[in-house]
């Protein structure tokens, strides 16, 4: 018979009801629960007045431990508990209080200084403008004959240039106290001729000099550079600081790699968890599962990284591919299909046997290893080790062009092309890739050409045509929608002009090959002659193992094999000598039956002659 707090579930012995429940009369029914979002502070509470603390459940939090309150706009939180509601990514809001999943932070929310373009994207205010408050509306005007001297200026304060209207390009206006321009978003320079590079955050840079902050993938000072190569052929402007060592010196946020150089797709996905790709691999988070969601953007996808503090005993793991938001994926990656190799301690790289182009990633383990990061290969630039690169006017003799492959889309070295001039570009060996970016003179109105990418694979056979729309003037991405094999790719303009500065082909080596230039060979001993950028093997034959796969492994039914095998051999080998000996003296044998044959013959006319002379008479 219990007290009050406890209960029995036998009728024998009597237990304290648990955290949330509560018992306050003698008896042997059962523990009441809490009322919605209260809990107790102890077991074998025996009144109602003791479920006098907060439990929180989705979209609702706490900041008293007493009170449960819905998850404000921007923010979300998609578990029980009291913790804080987490923010909503990058510049996004939801629609409504309580949110509890990260996908409902669907609403683009502009700060202060920022406004909601066309494209739904926040950009900064610019010249002559300013916004004071958080929100999608336009920014505000300055008063009349004022301008503010920076972009995404946040107080009308910031309004006191005395200058009538803003440059524009060509069109100085001249401060009355400075005699200085102020030019318009976008432009630099002492008239605001210049135009800032596409690659600036924000479009806008400095008015003295035209460097700004850079946008992810860009760097250099003008943000003119999507890759650059040091002496090693290590992407050195990739990383995080200049002239470290690479235990010590971490990629720029949207790279990753031994070298920095694959792109990293995590960077623009939504993954519940914001340690995960914040490009920081000693922030980590306990869970067995990931999804990577990009939304409406497709992807190409051919291989993961996941990042753990251990990568000893992963286990069970598997990747599932959605084309789309349903409930089932398109395919799923198990054991049979997928190659795990491990990278240094902590992390795994996961090789399906197929590419896919899909939304949605999801990816589950066995573990008791933290999770830290997820990257998503969006692979490398190979065409920076291309072998060749020449263009050809009317047919005529090719004349060789090193600027287009280098990694900088500045305008010193571009090529202006019509339809007199092809570019080609030959790799080394066949790689494999489903994305090429042109980047065209940005400082030139005039570049919109229509044109057209051809991709050759080694027997010379036209794998792809793809044709521009000649809409954008600085980048036109040729996006295949496929994985294509080829060594060989032809670029013509069609119509118009196109000012071409650089081209990116993003892929990898086509196996057997590794390596930048995809000059090097994997190892016989990988299986399937398959391995990484560095020709680490995935996986070993049979028999094999290490890294490269170069040791053996100790009495391996493989060794078993290879011991029959030779013993086979040498039974064939000594069944071969014996059969080349009687060879060798098959003839003599012939000769010597010959003989024997006609001695017969011979004895045989005797021993006849003599019998028939004894029977004539005498």
């Amino acid at each position: 018979f219990c007290g009050p707090g406890y209960s029995t579930f036998d009728n024998i012995t009597c237990y304290a009801c648990y955290k949330g429940t509560y018992k306050g009369t003698a008896g042997n029914f059962k523990c009441m629960n809490c009322p919605q979002h209260k809990t107790t502070l102890t077991i074998a509470a025996n009144s109602r007045e003791s479920c006098n603390l907060a439990f929180c459940g989705r979209g609702k939090s706490t900041t008293d431990n007493i009170n449960c309150v819905d998850c404000a706009n921007g923010t979300y939180k998609s578990f029980f508990g009291n913790q804080r509601c987490s923010p909503c990514p990058g510049n996004k809001t939801t629609l409504q209080f309580g949110s509890t999943d990260i996908r409902n932070c669907s609403i683009t929310h502009c700060e202060k200084g920022f406004f909601q373009s066309e494209n739904g994207l926040c950009s900064v205010c610019p010249n002559g403008t300013y916004k004071n408050f958080t929100g999608n509306q336009p920014c505000l005007m300055c008063p009349l004959n004022k301008t503010t001297l920076n972009v995404g200026s946040t107080d009308i304060n910031n309004c006191s240039l005395d200058c009538a209207t803003i440059c524009g390009k060509n069109d100085p206006c001249r401060d009355t106290v400075t005699s200085t321009c102020v030019c318009e978003s976008g432009y630099y320079g002492p008239e605001c001729s210049k135009r800032c590079s596409p690659g600036c955050l924000n479009t806008s840079c400095r008015k003295n000099n035209g460097s700004c902050p850079c946008k992810e993938g860009y760097y250099g000072a003008k943000c003119l550079k999507t890759g650059c190569l040091d002496g090693n052929n290590k992407w050195s402007d990739h990383y995080v600081q200049k002239n470290c060592s690479e235990q010590i010196c971490p990629c720029s946020q949207g790279w990753f790699g031994q070298s920095c150089q694959y792109r990293d797709l995590g960077v623009e996905a939504i993954m519940y968890n914001q340690v995960l790709n914040d490009n920081n691999d000693s922030t980590c988070v306990k869970q067995n599962n990931v999804t990577v969601d990009w939304l409406d953007e497709i992807h190409a996808i051919t291989w993961i990284r996941l990042v753990f503090t251990s990568n000893d005993n992963i286990t069970e793991v598997e990747a599932n591919y959605f084309e789309d938001h349903s409930s089932e994926p398109s395919f799923t990656c198990d054991h049979h299909y997928l190659k795990i190799h491990k990278t240094g301690n902590t992390a795994i790289d996961l090789h399906c046997d197929n590419s896919f182009f899909i939304r949605l990633l999801k990816v589950s383990w066995n573990s008791d290893s933290p999770l830290c990061s997820v990257y998503v290969s969006g692979e490398r630039n190979v065409a920076l080790g291309t072998r060749r690169a020449k263009w050809i006017l009317n047919e005529r003799r090719a004349i060789t062009i090193n600027t287009l492959t280098d990694g900088d889309y500045g305008n010193n070295g571009c090529l202006k092309m019509n339809s007199s001039v092809t570019l080609e570009i030959t790799l080394w060996n066949s790689i494999y890739s489903s994305e090429i970016r042109l980047f065209t003179d940005f400082t030139k109105d005039n570049g919109k050409g229509f044109f057209t990418i051809e991709i050759y694979d080694e027997y010379s056979h036209t794998h792809y045509n793809i044709s521009s729309s000649g809409e954008n003037v600085f980048v036109q991405r040729a996006f295949f929608m496929n994985i294509f094999i080829f060594n060989f790719v032809k670029i013509r303009v069609l119509g118009g002009t196109l000012h071409l500065c650089e081209v990116e082909i993003f892929g990898d080596c086509h196996y057997p090959r590794y390596g930048f230039s995809c000059l090097e060979v994997c190892y016989l001993t990988c299986l399937n002659q398959i391995c990484t950028f560095e020709g680490e093997c995935y996986l070993c034959i049979p028999g094999r193992t290490g890294v490269f796969c170069e040791d053996r492994t100790v009495n391996s039914s493989d060794d078993i094999w290879e011991t029959a095998r030779v013993a086979t051999v040498t039974r064939s080998t000594h069944h071969s000598v014996e059969a080349n000996q009687n060879q060798k003296r098959q003839p003599m044998i012939i000769v010597l039956s010959f003989l024997a044959f006609f001695c017969l013959i011979i004895l045989f006319y005797f021993v006849y002659k003599n019998y028939t002379e004894k029977k004539e008479p005498m």
